[in-house]
């Protein structure tokens, strides 16, 4: 059986639970509901109809990448991926975020069909499911602002389970393991 697979940064509950609040607005006001399935997050990589044979092998391979520094990721305002209409909250990126993704990307190897060689984090408010009201969700929420900070000391591994988003494992930065090389 095939699954899809997300590793992630989850903010704190505290900020979480703020931005699903915005994200529950937005949904009321525009009856636009997909992007309240997955938990509020930023994606480092989305894995898709992984078979499950490699599931394990993806758990013990993520081992290799907690060797990052925790960091502080900021989230400022809103904007959108007009294209594929999108609407989110922007997560600065840093090179602290940039490292962990290239570095997961080059461990996973072959498991990670990710064509992106660029991060661009995100947390997103809506997408999806909205067709006609993307440029009017998009005016509402671009003269919007946002601010917060929030440490990053770990990442999530979470899987779909054909219903909902399940974390299968978290993954706590252990500093000062090996590093692996790479140019930025």
């Amino acid at each position: 059986m095939k699954h899809n697979y997300l590793i992630a940064i989850l903010p704190p509950p505290e900020l979480s639970w703020q931005i699903d609040q915005i994200r529950k607005a937005c949904s009321e006001k525009y009856k636009i509901y997909k992007a309240l399935r997955p938990p509020v997050h930023i994606t480092l990589l989305f894995l898709q109809n992984l078979d499950d044979v490699f599931e394990s092998q993806l758990i013990n391979s993520l081992e290799a990448a907690r060797n990052f520094e925790p960091f502080t990721q900021k989230l400022e305002n809103y904007d959108a991926f007009v294209g594929n209409e999108v609407v989110f909250i922007k997560a600065l990126a840093n090179s602290e975020i940039t490292k962990l993704f290239r570095n997961i990307k080059k461990i996973l190897g072959d498991l990670a069909k990710e064509p992106r060689s660029q991060i661009s984090p995100h947390i997103t408010i809506a997408y999806r499911d909205l067709k006609d009201q993307f440029s009017q969700i998009y005016a509402e929420y671009k003269n919007k602002s946002f601010e917060a900070n929030f440490s990053v000391d770990h990442f999530t591994l979470l899987k779909h389970d054909r219903s909902h988003w399940n974390i299968l494992r978290n993954y706590k930065s252990k500093p000062g393991d090996q590093q692996l090389e790479f140019n930025l």
